[in-house]
Parts: structure tokens; sequence; C-alpha cells
């Protein structure tokens, strides 16, 4: 009975032992979580810069945001952000439906640093008396970085383009404009170029460095034997690239064309062409033989197992 009892005693000897290590290992574990969470808190934050540009195409507005911080005396692109950044038009603030002013939305930025912003389709109507824009972005309460604010002015201008085709010679002509107290007025001295929309990409023509005259006006003859779309029409594009006063301006227009684009023939039943136009005989042909071989295997595999039935039906 004494060894019993003085078995017991030492299994919990043993198991107040085994509590009193967890407990210490726990609140061990707790307070270096707590002292790696104080050391993070307490770090300082880095700081990042931030620029914006903005693109106007055929009226509607693009703001475009990259972010960078500097790591070993080099400008990355700052892709581990845990806060998006914030685009606001005219001032910081709510959104104020009457005017279109304040935020704007809130997009991450992707692991490029850059973040793309569509105005939405009201935000012309809204803002349909206005002729100067501000937009502020601003990234705040992150982790890991400084807020930061950056915020970029930009004037009203338009681009219009205008098309002449006749007989060999096909011109086009685009004009800048911007607002200008009461009406839009012409700008000259200022970079445009022209070119013409393909299916991955632009093609210019009418050399490099063209710039508006008094009138505001570029003007450039068309290649004449460039195909045009499948619809007997091509696209002319007329922009301005990251101008200080108007940003980016694009503008497009399509005219007809006479030169009509490359059409392959259809490709008949041939022996050299897909298993799609494989001739019928040749289809007809191929499946019988594929069905009388797995006929065959079939028929064996049968065989076998009837074999097999009456061998064990003879023992």
């Amino acid at each position: 009975m004494k060894n019993k009892i003085s078995s017991q005693r030492r299994i919990l000897s043993h198991i107040y032992s085994l509590v009193i290590l967890l407990l210490i290992n726990g609140f061990v574990l707790v307070g270096n979580k707590a002292m790696c969470q104080g050391k993070q808190e307490g770090a300082e934050k880095k700081s990042i810069s931030i620029s914006l540009s903005c693109k106007t195409s055929d009226g509607l507005k693009q703001v475009k945001v990259k972010a960078t911080r500097r790591e070993n005396k080099k400008s990355i692109p700052l892709d581990n952000a845990k806060s998006p950044i914030a685009l606001y038009f005219d001032k910081v603030g709510d959104k104020d439906p009457s005017n279109g002013t304040g935020l704007i939305g809130k997009l991450y930025l992707n692991d490029d640093g850059e973040v793309n912003f569509d105005l939405p389709d009201n935000f012309n109507s809204q803002t349909s008396g206005l002729h100067q824009f501000k937009f502020i972005v601003k990234l705040e309460s992150d982790p890991l970085y400084e807020d930061a604010q950056e915020e970029i002015s930009i004037s009203d201008a338009k681009i219009n383009i205008d098309y002449f085709g006749k007989d060999s010679i096909k011109t086009a002509t685009a004009t800048l404009t911007e607002w200008k107290d009461t009406a839009y007025v012409p700008v000259s001295g200022v970079e445009m170029k022209l070119s013409i929309k393909r299916a991955f990409s632009l093609f210019s023509f009418g050399g490099e460095g063209l710039t508006t005259d008094k009138s505001g006006n570029v003007s450039a003859d068309l290649p004449l034997d460039i195909p045009g779309e499948p619809g007997g029409k091509i696209t002319i594009v007329a922009s301005v690239i990251d101008n200080d006063t108007y940003g980016s301006l694009e503008s497009t227009k399509k005219v007809e064309w006479s030169v009509l684009p490359k059409t392959n023939e259809e490709i008949g039943r041939t022996l050299w062409s897909r298993g799609n136009n494989a001739p019928i005989s040749l289809v007809i042909i191929s499946c019988s033989i594929i069905a009388v071989i797995w006929g065959i295997l079939i028929y064996l595999v049968f065989q076998l197992f009837k074999i097999k039935k009456i061998s064990k039906q003879q023992a």
C-alpha cells in the first residue's frame, strides 16, 4: 500500500514539474514575441518616392502612379507596401458627388511598384466646368514606410484630327488647342507624334520631332502601301507625350482606306492539311482500321477468359 502511494506521489511530482516547465516556456515565448513586436513598432520607417502622370485619351483621363524606395544606394520599385495608394481630385478628403472633388479610389501597387487609375465615366460630366485639373496621391499608415504624398496639375487641352484623301496623296493634320479664358486657342511649339494603329503597336509616319506651328497644326502624308483593318479602315493616332503643362494627350480617328488586309485562301481537304481538313475518305479508312484493331484485341481478351473458364470446369 505504501509503495503504491509513493508511486502516485512520484507521478504527480513529475506532472507538476512538467506543467511548471511548460508555463515557463510559454511565458518566455510570449515575452520574446512582445519584444520583437516592440522592436518592429519602434523601428524607423523608410522613406519612399512617388511620381505620377496623367494621360487623356479621346477625352478619358487615366492617372498612373509609380513608387520607389532606396535600397543599397539604388532606386527599386516599391513592391512590398501593405497599404493602398489613394487618389484624390483637387483636395484630400471624402468624395463630393456634386463636383467630383475628393477621393476617387484606392488601389494597391503591383510588383513593379505601379498602379493605374482609370477615372470613372461620370468624371467628365462632374468636372465639365473646370479647365485645370489637380490630382493628389497619398500612401499612409503603412507599417514599413513613411507617409508620402505627391500631386500633379494639368491644363485642359485637346487634339483634333483632320484627314484629306485625294488620289495618290493622303494627308493627316492634327491640331492642338488649350483652354484660355473663354475658348480653346491653338498651341504652338509643342512636339506631337502621328501614328497609325496596328494590331499590337503604333506605326509612326511623318518623321520624328514634329512640332505644332502657330496654328497648332502638324501635318504628314500617310504611307499608301500600309494595309488597312478588316473593315476597310485605318485608325490615325495623334499624341503628345509627357508634356509639363498638359500631361499626355492622345486622340484617334478612323478613316476609310483602300488598301485591304491580305486574306489567306481557305485551305481545302488535302493530304497535307491539318486534321480538321483531312479528306473524308482518309478519315473513314483510318477510323475503320482503328475499329478493326480494337475489335480483334477485345475478341482475343474474351477468348482468354473463355479458355480460363473451360479449364476450371474440366478441373
